[in-house]
């Protein structure tokens, strides 16, 4: 599932036509129509991201809750490996019927417990789905009304834990991350010293400049969109012969 800006389809085109083909279901969630992203509108005009996240999930729920084992919601500008998140899901025999849900996770400052991070997109099961759509359908039940202007990811994360949904782990077996939360250019050069918000919130501490990237990574953050094309190509084109691979990708350069 992705939410757009009605104002600006263009950077979820390059999903469809990239990435996306991959995925059993494509929702995209928006304002307004569109002929070529045919997206659910739930709310004529609607720029805010987590409003158009909230109503999406509902209305996935109410749509696909029998088809769908696992929910992704990603940026427009996310580049996601489907095959590594099946891959992650089969490796660690996680179950749609489990109440779980993950991501790159951040530290709540309060509870110091971990939550998703929205910008790094994340995977809901079935069952955790289930729960959430039960809850907010509640009107007495605050955890998990629908507050615009709030974070998204603290207010899912407040109603998941309200619903008893816990957060799973999303890194692989050498504890590198899949989701990658900040822009390549970020992790590859700058790192994370220049975003120190995300390295002091990040739940799981890092001593590197830069978390390590799993080479099973998931999902990416393309600051210039059009770049998918090239991603696309590297990701489901290029073969590499007669080289190992590595577990993590090494930011280093010679």
């Amino acid at each position: 599932m992705i939410p757009y800006s009605y104002h600006d389809p263009n950077t979820s085109k390059y999903v469809k036509r990239t990435w996306g083909k991959h995925c059993n279901v494509l929702l995209f969630v928006s304002g307004d129509i569109d002929g070529e992203l045919e997206p659910y509108v739930p709310v004529i005009n609607s720029t805010h991201t987590w409003t158009l996240v909230h109503q999406g999930l509902m209305y996935a729920s109410l749509t696909y809750a029998d088809k769908i084992d696992w929910f992704l919601r990603v940026e427009p500008s996310s580049f996601v490996v489907v095959e590594n998140l099946r891959h992650l899901i089969d490796k660690r025999k996680y179950q749609p019927s489990q109440p779980i849900y993950f991501g790159y996770e951040l530290e709540n400052i309060v509870t110091n417990e971990p939550f998703v991070y929205y910008r790094s997109g994340y995977v809901i099961s079935r069952e955790a789905l289930r729960r959430y759509t039960k809850a907010s359908k509640d009107p007495e039940n605050k955890d998990c009304t629908h507050w615009e202007g709030y974070a998204e990811d603290l207010d899912i994360h407040r109603c998941m834990s309200f619903a008893n949904v816990t957060v799973a782990e999303s890194r692989d077996e050498f504890e590198n991350e899949t989701f990658i939360p900040v822009e390549m250019d970020n992790q590859f050069q700058d790192g994370y010293d220049t975003i120190p918000w995300l390295r002091n919130l990040s739940y799981h501490k890092r001593t590197e400049k830069s978390v390590p990237i799993s080479s099973r990574a998931i999902s990416f953050l393309v600051k210039y969109p059009p770049e998918m094309y090239d991603y696309y190509y590297f990701v489901y084109r290029v073969k590499s012969f007669g080289t190992s691979v590595p577990s993590s990708i090494d930011r280093k350069r010679p």
